[in-house]
């Protein structure tokens, strides 16, 4: 293991959610000393650091958080896909990063490193960072508006140093998001095909986009720079779920439905859940992400030197056997928010 060279203290925001508990753990093992602000308090006993129960929102919750602190690793976000409404992904997602800047140049913070997301691009099904965003959903939108205030903020000084990253779809144990959903699933047997399973889907493995983050950490220079990340090599949906099935050891019904006719059903579960307020697994929302291709690029990075360390198959396996062994056969507290 890599042992820090330095003596940065790091603030990490959502240090209660999924990466942020995989990131502060892997900071404090390499020998950094780790921060954190959530709303939340820590689920795991993986990161025993000083930790704030605080919102980004607040200003003096930041300003004591910042203290001593040389770098801002900013995770927190509104991110589901039911039940939040478009004012609310702009308070958390723009005015809080714009928050955090703010004390950020009180406190004389230089670097910054951000968490946006593929959403910034929209339908495009191609891209690389040279990609124009065009986001189509509020999420989207908002964390568009959140690298612009990176943007700005890293313009203003320029002994600076900003770092967007844009993750695609991120998986591993503990996480309970689309990857978890798929694979509980086909592990329940209660998996159907929608369309024909040929749409590219990019995924990433958390332990690999930690060890990229960390990577990035240890080359910093001012300036701003934006990198995607996704592993490769990109599978195609039916790959994606045969290799599940391969590593839970079960088998795959046949059974096509096609996506138009899977959306239309989905509706109704729309409907009981804007009643209700319930959230529901299977909806039209998440039945139109299963079908439609991602191909997010990730070279830029690559080329910079980052290599790594688990395959799409590694990760897989380890999500899956965390299912199976730890979350279905015990209950629910190994489980973290996305």
């Amino acid at each position: 293991m890599t042992q820090a060279d330095d003596s940065r203290t790091f603030l990490v925001t959502g240090d209660s959610g999924f990466i942020g508990t995989y990131l502060a753990r892997r900071l404090m093992q390499t020998g950094y000393s780790v921060k954190g602000i959530d709303v939340l308090p820590h689920y795991s006993s993986w990161t025993v650091h000083p930790q704030i129960v605080g919102n980004i929102l607040e200003p003096e919750a930041v300003r004591r958080t910042l203290r001593d602190v040389q770098c801002i690793i900013h995770l927190a976000a509104e991110h589901k896909d039911f039940g939040v409404s478009h004012s609310r992904y702009f308070q958390v997602n723009k005015d809080g990063t714009e928050n955090l800047l703010r004390c950020a140049a009180e406190q004389d913070v230089k670097e910054f490193i951000f968490f946006s997301s593929v959403a910034v691009y929209g339908e495009q099904q191609a891209t690389s960072e040279d990609t124009a965003p065009n986001p189509i959903t509020p999420y989207g939108e908002s964390k568009l508006a959140a690298e612009n205030a990176v943007r700005q903020w890293t313009k203003e000084d320029l002994s600076r140093t900003g770092i967007i990253i844009r993750p695609t779809v991120v998986f591993g144990p503990m996480n309970n998001a689309n990857i978890f959903r798929l694979i509980k699933q086909v592990c329940d047997g209660r998996f159907v095909w929608v369309g024909n399973g040929d749409q590219i889907k990019s995924v990433a493995y958390v332990e690999n986009l930690v060890d990229a983050t960390l990577f990035l950490l240890q080359n910093v220079k001012p300036g701003l720079e934006v990198f995607n990340y996704a592993d490769s090599p990109h599978l195609r949906t039916r790959e994606l779920v045969n290799l599940i099935a391969s590593k839970a050891g079960v088998r795959i019904p046949s059974l096509h439905i096609p996506a138009t006719v899977a959306v239309s059903a989905a509706k109704i579960f729309d409907l009981i859940g804007a009643i209700s307020g319930r959230d529901f697994s299977l909806t039209s929302l998440r039945i139109k992400k299963f079908s439609t291709p991602t191909y997010h690029t990730a070279e830029k990075i690559r080329r910079c030197g980052f290599t790594p360390s688990y395959t799409i198959e590694e990760g897989i396996e380890k999500n899956v056997q965390w299912y199976l062994n730890h979350y279905r056969s015990m209950n629910t507290s190994f489980e973290i928010s996305e």
